[in-house]
């Protein structure tokens, strides 16, 4: 095995794990009791309010019981509702309230903060390249084969 410094996914890890940290605690530190996974389905409900509770798990890569739970939470929270879906009651839709509606303007400029920082000392071509790279990798994992 090669020297864990020199393996990538070893940086991808270490990246996820102090940004998610990091961005817990700026959230906390600017007041807001949001979690990086509560983050990451609000983020989602920005860009596209009404996702299935299914959609959501497989978008953040998390089981579905792992997502019930934190919806419930996020509902405890006044950031979601769920609403029954209007072609198969059956199933259920999450909304963002008004109070997850407004953080959006609140909790945005505190992530590009963050991710201005992580790509600090990177030029642009620097960044699309490892945009590049990290979304090839992902594709690589998700193929079946």
């Amino acid at each position: 095995m090669e020297n864990y410094e020199d393996v990538p996914i070893h940086w991808v890890n270490r990246l996820s794990f102090l940004s998610r940290r990091e961005l817990g605690q700026r959230f906390a530190e600017a007041g807001h009791k949001i979690s990086a996974e509560e983050w990451a389905v609000l983020l989602m409900l920005w860009q596209e309010d009404g996702r299935s509770p299914s959609g959501l798990a497989d978008i953040t890569f998390r089981d579905r019981t792992t997502v019930t739970r934190l919806l419930d939470g996020m509902v405890k929270k006044g950031l979601i509702v769920r609403k029954s879906d209007a072609q198969d009651r059956r199933k259920s839709k999450v909304f963002l309230t008004n109070h997850g509606q407004d953080l959006e303007g609140k909790l945005k400029p505190i992530a590009q903060e963050l991710i201005a920082k992580s790509l600090r000392g990177m030029s642009a071509e620097e960044v699309e390249q490892l945009t590049f790279l990290l979304r090839k990798a992902t594709k690589n994992l998700l193929a079946k084969a």
